[in-house]
């Protein structure tokens, strides 16, 4: 529980970061976008390392919802 609160920590004090990650609006699991450069800030930065880091990848459909959530939902 306590990486998450790092992770959740780690978003609060860097904002603009959230644009990388995929939040699933049922289950609410949160993740990385699968499409997330090596280097999301500048060049040197440890921003993409961190998001790795705290998140798993999450990849979602058209409408936002993981994948795991729309097969359960018959999407």
């Amino acid at each position: 529980m306590r990486h998450q609160k790092d992770a959740e920590l780690y978003l609060r004090m860097y904002p603009e970061l959230n644009k990388w990650i995929n939040e699933c609006p049922i289950c609410h699991s949160k993740g990385y976008k699968p499409d997330m450069p090596e280097h999301i800030s500048r060049e040197g930065s440890a921003a993409a390392k961190n998001i790795r880091m705290y998140f798993q990848q999450l990849e979602v459909d058209a409408d936002g919802i993981c994948l795991q959530c729309a097969k359960h939902w018959g999407k």
